[in-house]
């Protein structure tokens, strides 16, 4: 038979188990405590362990004049008096202690100090947790407050579900913002957009992903720069049975030798000089996920041999441990690198190549998968439209025959990177192509000079040459026209309508020298 303690005990566990939110429990526990003393007002406090008291929770007895409970972060002043606390062992009454009774009142107002009250700390391992504050229609009696604190246990389980879902709903929050951001700087809807080029240019490549991507195995993307290889390598995820785990990406070119090992197996404090606290790697990190390893060919010697033990055995040393952390993680590696031949150089391990290779997928270059330009150039143009928040502009036939003249090689990179400077300077009304280019495109003034032409080289139909052939020849022009100057209110710079730095990178990508325009000038 069990007593009323028990009973009221078992209640509030009961409770306690029911909700986690304290927002939706806070009047059954008060209906509980109200059976020991008679109850009028329930506060319960939350402390986040280094410098902030909040109140989770509060009740107040409703047939009364309703109070205004207290709002937002404790003022810090308290927290010494506070944290004393961890020694009391009893609940503490405004007759036992006057002076933790005024520091309740500072928590909560300067006119609790004439009511009855019973503050009841409640804690974990020794540790300060929380704070019960009761305030009472009578005095609080000793048995009373020895059956209170039999009841902290459960209160002190409130709070922390209580907290528990506070920071799940923070770290979901954060979560929602970083992925709308990151859609935000992509231009992207969604982080599951189909493929541009699935059923053209990639059909071979995304075969392999299907293929793939239901396995275990890991997977190796060689492709040129600015190829694609992270959405292949996301969409490999996307495909698999982890696509609920995390995706996270390490461009292994960007990590300074000294910090490899840290960033990707973490460290405990103290290991080295500026670690001032436990870190978790990206392995650790990715668990239940996929990490992609980018530039894989990057990494030095050293680091090589402790990737290989993980892909081996699936096991981590953080730096400054001795112990061995067990991760579970898919790895697919990606680099523009040629590994085979720097596995005969000596420069990459050849034990590395054969795991990280277990399944290689080599994607095209765009130059080899021309038929996609159209489709590619209609996606990028929307993305940098979304993005900011103008018009689409048309995407002329003409257009589509210019971007396939060109030479691109950044690949797809550098075609999104054109398009969106396209739409930029066409304010979102038209596409300046083939000033984001480099060059604008209005009509050369006639030589000045026979040689200046010879310079120029111009093409007499330009229709039968390349983009990149007709901005050569306008630059030419143009310098001709300028007697060589770049700079200046009457320089090529000014006229073409770019600025210095570009036209002098545009100069010397196309391999032509302004002097020589500047001597011939002078003939």
């Amino acid at each position: 038979m069990q007593s009323p303690s028990e009973k009221r005990f078992l209640a509030l566990w009961t409770e306690a188990g029911k909700h986690a939110a304290l927002s939706e429990i806070m009047p059954p526990l008060a209906a509980v405590l109200n059976e020991v003393i008679d109850l009028q007002e329930l506060y319960l406090f939350a402390y986040n362990g280094v410098d902030e008291w909040r109140i989770s929770g509060s009740w107040q007895y409703k047939p009364g004049p309703e109070r205004t409970p207290p709002q937002g972060v404790i003022d810090a002043s308290i927290l010494t008096k506070i944290s004393a606390w961890a020694h009391v062992t009893t609940p503490l009454s405004d007759q036992q202690d006057t002076e933790h009774l005024a520091v309740i009142a500072g928590l909560l107002g300067a006119d609790y100090r004439e009511r009855a009250s019973v503050l009841m700390p409640l804690r974990r391992n020794k540790q300060l947790i929380g704070i019960a504050a009761l305030f009472c229609a009578s005095p609080c009696s000793t048995e009373q407050g020895q059956e209170l604190i039999g009841l902290a246990e459960p209160l002190l389980a409130c709070i922390e579900n209580d907290q528990q879902l506070t920071d799940i709903q923070r770290l979901r929050a954060r979560a929602e913002a970083d992925r709308q951001s990151l859609l935000s700087r992509l231009g992207r809807r969604s982080l599951s957009e189909n493929i541009v080029g699935a059923e053209g240019g990639l059909k071979q490549v995304m075969r392999r992903v299907n293929q793939v991507a239901p396995t275990p195995a890991g997977v190796l993307i060689l492709g040129e720069t600015g190829a694609g290889k992270e959405v292949i390598a996301r969409a490999v995820h996307e495909r698999s049975a982890r696509h609920n785990g995390p995706f996270l990406r390490v461009n292994c070119g960007a990590l300074p030798p000294e910090l490899i090992d840290s960033e990707l197996f973490g460290h405990e404090k103290g290991s080295f000089t500026g670690a001032l606290a436990s870190r978790r790697g990206w392995f650790e990190r990715a668990g239940g996920g996929t990490l992609f390893l980018d530039e894989v060919g990057e990494l030095p010697p050293a680091a090589q041999v402790r990737l290989l033990r993980v892909l081996q055995d699936g096991i981590i040393q953080k730096v400054g441990s001795e112990h061995d952390v067990q991760v579970d993680v898919r790895v697919i590696a990606a680099t523009h690198r040629d590994l085979p031949k720097m596995v005969q150089e000596g420069s990459f391990r050849e034990d590395l190549w054969y795991r990280l290779a277990v399944f290689p997928i080599i994607l095209p270059t765009l130059n080899e998968r021309l038929d996609d330009v159209e489709d590619l150039a209609k996606h990028f143009i929307q993305r940098a439209a979304m993005r900011m928040g103008v018009p689409v502009p048309p995407l002329s036939p003409a257009d589509v025959r210019n971007l396939k003249r060109y030479n691109w090689p950044g690949n797809v990179r550098e075609l999104g990177s054109v398009l969106e400077r396209a739409v930029i300077l066409g304010h979102g009304e038209y596409l300046d192509l083939e000033m984001a280019l480099g060059a604008p495109s209005p009509k050369p003034k006639s030589a000045n000079k026979r040689d200046a032409t010879d310079l120029a080289n111009s093409v007499s139909d330009p229709a039968d040459e390349s983009l990149e052939a007709v901005i050569t020849a306008h630059i030419k022009h143009m310098l001709a026209d300028t007697k060589g100057r770049v700079d200046g209110p009457h320089g090529a710079a000014k006229r073409l309508g770019v600025n210095v730095s570009t036209l002098r990178a545009k100069l010397r990508k196309l391999g032509i020298d302004a002097n020589a325009f500047r001597a011939s000038s002078r003939d």
